[in-house]
C-alpha cells in the first residue's frame, strides 16, 4: 500500500472533449484536438481549480490532455510538467475508428473486447496491465516529488480508471465498469493510512454540472 508522511491530494482530470469523443471515434494515442465544448469545459476547469491551492500541473503528453492542463496552469499561473507515461492506451488498429466501423471490420474480435474488454485487445493494442503499469509508476514520481501538496494531473480515461484501482488496490476487473467522463475530477488523498478515495468523476464546475 502506498503511503506518504504528509496526505498528499493528487486530482485526476480528464482532458476536454474532442470532436472524435463526441463521435465515439476511438482516439487512443492518435490526438485530435479539443472541441469548442472541450475548450470550455478546459476553462470551466480553470476556474474551480484557481479557487485551490494547486502547487504543480501535470499532463499526459498528448495535445488534448496537454491543451486543457494550458488553460487550466495559465490560471494558477504554473507550467505544465509533461508526463509521458500518463498517455491513453494504444487502441492498435482500431485507433480512428467508430464502434461500427470496428463492428464492420472485426466483428468476433469486437465481440470478444466487448465481453472481456481485459482479455481481449483490440488487433495490435496495449494490454490493460501495460497501461497500468505504466500509469503507476508516473503517479509514483509525481506523489515523490509533492509531498504534503495538491496536484492536478490531466490525463485520459484509462490511465485514471487504472489508476484508482491501483492506488486503492481494487481488482483491475473493475476497469471497464468506472465511468469517467471529459472534465470529470477524481480526488486520491494519499498519506499515512494509505490512498483514499475523496470523490469520483466530479463535472460539477462553476456553471452547472456537465
Amino acid at each position: 500500500m502506498r503511503t506518504l508522511p504528509e496526505t498528499t491530494r493528487l486530482l485526476l482530470i480528464r482532458h476536454g472533449e474532442t470532436a472524435w469523443n463526441a463521435e465515439g471515434r476511438i482516439q487512443g494515442q492518435l490526438d485530435p484536438p479539443l472541441s469548442d465544448r472541450g475548450k470550455r469545459q478546459a476553462a470551466l476547469l480553470a476556474e474551480r481549480l484557481a479557487r485551490e491551492e494547486i502547487a504543480a500541473v501535470y499532463s499526459s503528453d498528448l495535445g488534448r490532455a496537454r491543451a486543457t492542463a494550458e488553460v487550466m496552469a495559465a490560471a494558477l499561473r504554473l507550467p505544465v510538467e509533461l508526463a509521458p507515461g500518463l498517455r491513453e492506451a494504444h487502441f492498435g488498429q482500431w485507433q480512428g475508428l467508430t464502434g461500427a466501423e470496428i463492428r464492420m471490420e472485426y466483428p468476433e474480435e469486437y465481440r470478444l473486447w466487448r465481453e472481456d474488454s481485459l482479455a481481449h485487445r483490440p488487433p495490435c493494442g496495449e494490454r490493460i496491465e501495460a497501461l497500468q503499469e505504466r500509469s503507476l509508476a508516473a503517479a509514483d514520481e509525481i506523489l515523490e516529488a509533492h509531498v504534503g501538496q495538491s496536484v492536478a494531473v490531466v490525463a485520459h480515461g484509462g490511465p485514471i480508471r487504472c489508476l484508482v484501482c491501483g492506488l486503492l488496490e481494487l481488482p483491475l476487473a473493475l476497469y471497464p465498469r468506472l465511468r469517467v467522463d471529459n472534465g470529470g475530477i477524481t480526488r486520491i488523498w494519499v498519506g499515512e493510512r494509505g490512498p483514499v478515495l475523496a470523490s469520483f468523476n466530479d463535472t460539477c464546475h462553476p456553471e452547472g454540472c456537465g
